[in-house]
């Protein structure tokens, strides 16, 4: 790690995964932010979002994040959601971040539909019930 580094540790569901970078920027509810080495301790909720960070060697590195948490802490930042995915190419990037979420959006809604139907069938059959033991 150089002298201007700092660690980033990225956690998902997936696993911990750590970087030397040399600044990172992301976004939260007012907007974009940057972090650089030496920031004081902070903590934000992030938004779904296309962000970036330099690594150690000067290479722009992009991520696509979900929503989630940051924190720098002791001069350590951790970047934690659900999702994250890291590229080179921030337009492939952006694409894939549309695709998997516009997946996980029909997936909720599929999965909102089903336990909507099974709650309907519960009051349908706790109503009959009733009404037979009336």
């Amino acid at each position: 790690m150089s002298g201007s580094s700092f660690k980033l540790n990225i956690v998902t569901p997936a696993g911990i995964f750590s970087r030397d970078i040399t600044h990172i920027r992301l976004r939260d509810e007012s907007g974009f932010f940057g972090i650089m080495r030496g920031h004081i301790d902070f903590l934000t909720v992030l938004v779904p979002s296309l962000c970036y960070y330099r690594d150690e060697n000067g290479a722009e590195v992009f991520l696509a994040v979900d929503e989630g948490f940051f924190r720098v802490r002791g001069g350590v930042a951790t970047l934690t959601s659900r999702e994250i995915f890291e590229s080179g190419d921030a337009e492939k990037l952006a694409e894939l971040m549309e695709s998997t979420f516009e997946q996980r959006k029909k997936a909720e809604a599929g999965l909102r539909e089903m336990l909507g139907n099974i709650e309907k069938s519960f009051i349908e059959k706790t109503a009959a019930f009733l009404r037979e033991t009336s």
